[in-house]
Parts: structure tokens; sequence; C-alpha cells
């Protein structure tokens, strides 16, 4: 018999946007995981632990993405089924920069050795065609497997919400404009 039951991280973010008054943005694991109702969009993420997880493959796609959102992280545990959130915090996109910043570099370091080695092959016979190709494949293997947050850094970072979870939020965005 098939299992009806979500994956975890599913629930999780069911969670938080019930308890922030969020709306699922779409049906999809692609774009954003809420919108509230001025049209704010919203990545969630929660952990048990002292890190949190972000995505496979992350590139520069996932960081101009991610740059347009607010966070919302959330750290708890599992009591029974039910997963209760102990503390929430909220991240701006300014907020976050310093990790993309950290992430970005990651991403590019070798930018300047896939260029030299482009060069050799331009003087070298190579096609444009074959040069664009060889790019393409550099920048598909330079993706970053799951990326952690610490939860030092979102307590260093961000701004903890501990009641009235969703008026305390619009608050805190508008407080930020």
């Amino acid at each position: 018999m098939e299992s009806r039951r979500k994956p975890q991280d599913r629930d999780r973010e069911d969670a938080l946007r019930k308890l922030f008054e969020l709306e699922q943005a779409n049906q999809n694991r692609t774009g954003p995981d809420a919108v509230d109702e001025v049209g704010r969009y919203y990545e969630l993420k929660s952990t048990t632990r002292d890190r949190v997880s972000t995505a496979r493959d992350v590139g520069p796609e996932h960081l101009k993405k991610w740059r347009s959102l607010n966070w919302i992280v959330g750290r708890g545990q599992y009591v029974g089924s039910k997963f209760t959130f102990e503390k929430t915090y909220v991240l701006t996109p300014t907020q976050m920069e310093p990790w993309f910043s950290l992430i970005e570099a990651k991403l590019t370091q070798d930018d300047a050795l896939f260029s030299r080695v482009l060069n050799v092959l331009e003087t070298n016979g190579f096609t444009p065609a074959d040069c664009d190709r060889i790019r393409r494949a550099f920048r598909r293997g330079v993706l970053l497997n799951d990326p952690k947050i610490t939860w030092g850094y979102i307590q260093a970072h961000g701004v903890e919400i501990r009641r009235e979870h969703a008026k305390t939020l619009r608050r805190v965005l508008l407080s930020s404009n």
C-alpha cells in the first residue's frame, strides 16, 4: 500500500505557512515556498540541528532567486508525529547577503582558471561553438551540493519572532524597508 504522507520538509513548510499566515506560492518545488497578502515571497526552511539545508546543485540561478526572497527559518523537534517550532527567525535579502556572497565566491573561485583554459582552446583551433559547450560544462560542474546555513548565522543576522508570528513578521518587514 502506497503511503500518502508528504515528505517531512513539506509538512514543516506547511506548518510555517500556517504559523505566519502565508499562502503556498506555487505547486512545484522550484519557485518560492510562500507568499503573503501583499505579494512578498518567502523561502521557508526548518531544521532540528545547528544548521539548515538549502538545496541540491546550488548555482548562480539559485542565488538570483534567493536574493529576491525573505527567509523564514524555524528550528524545533518532533513531539510524536507533530513538529513543534522552538525558535523562528526572519531574514531579509539584505540580512542574507553575506551568506549569498560567500556562496557566490565559492561558485566563481575557478572563473579565472576557466578563462585561461578557454583562451588556450580558442588559440589552438577549437571553434567558438566548442568553446561555448565547454564553458557550459564548466558552469554546470561548479554547483554546490546543499550548502548549509549555520544556526549561528541565522541568530546573528536574523530577527527572532517569538509570538504573534504573522503580525510580527509583517511589522519586521515594514521596518526593514
